[in-house]
């Protein structure tokens, strides 16, 4: 989709884009802040899609620079897990104790005396997981208390369009919502069993 027809409403989205709120994206776009009409013009559909397929570029764009940015730098995955993983280790060691004199405190057999910094180390485990895979940045798109407005289906859609938007295949997008179907079977199914104890 290209911009928007209307330059205050592709004005609009961009600021809703980058994180703005309905009403500051609606002053951005020129008019003059009313609620309901802010709120209107923002969750419209042209306006909602072409937030979603400006956030998605974005994403795409931050990916090519920094693929750009490896390849010149000539930096791979296993030159910066080898670093982040000594890094890692030095932290955990620490560096040496000395005393008011400029030596090295030793323990009572002799070693070396050394105070790791596990601040650093947590930092560095932190990013090595994120690396991994295994913590999740999340962030919310949208206005708060949005999806809750939604209905069912337009819930479903939405959900489509941003995972279709962030890249993940058809079929990790169909298992999500088959997942999510036979969570809502499992609560209604539930609920209905409840409710037949209450009444006896």
């Amino acid at each position: 989709m290209a911009a928007l027809r209307k330059p205050s409403h592709e004005i609009v989205a961009q600021a809703l884009a980058s994180g703005k709120t309905q009403a500051d994206a609606y002053r951005a776009g020129g008019y003059t802040f009313q609620p309901a009409n802010a709120h209107r013009l923002c969750t419209s559909r042209a306006v909602t899609h072409r937030v979603q397929e400006i956030i998605a570029e974005r994403v795409a764009q931050e990916a090519r620079v920094r693929e750009l940015a490896i390849e010149k730098a000539a930096l791979t995955d296993s030159w910066i897990i080898i670093r982040l993983r000594h890094t890692i280790d030095m932290a955990i060691r620490g560096l040496p104790v000395y005393d008011k004199h400029g030596r090295q405190l030793t323990a009572p057999d002799g070693t070396p005396i050394f105070r790791p910094d596990l601040a650093q180390a947590n930092s560095g485990l932190r990013t090595a997981a994120q690396i991994q895979g295994m913590l999740v940045k999340r962030h919310e798109i949208g206005e708060p208390g949005q999806f809750t407005r939604m209905t069912d289906r337009e819930l479903e859609i939405s959900l489509i369009e941003a995972s279709k938007a962030l890249g993940f295949s058809d079929k990790a997008v169909q298992d999500a919502l088959t997942a999510k179907a036979i969570t809502i079977d499992e609560h209604d199914s539930r609920r209905s069993y409840v409710g037949e104890r209450n009444e006896k």
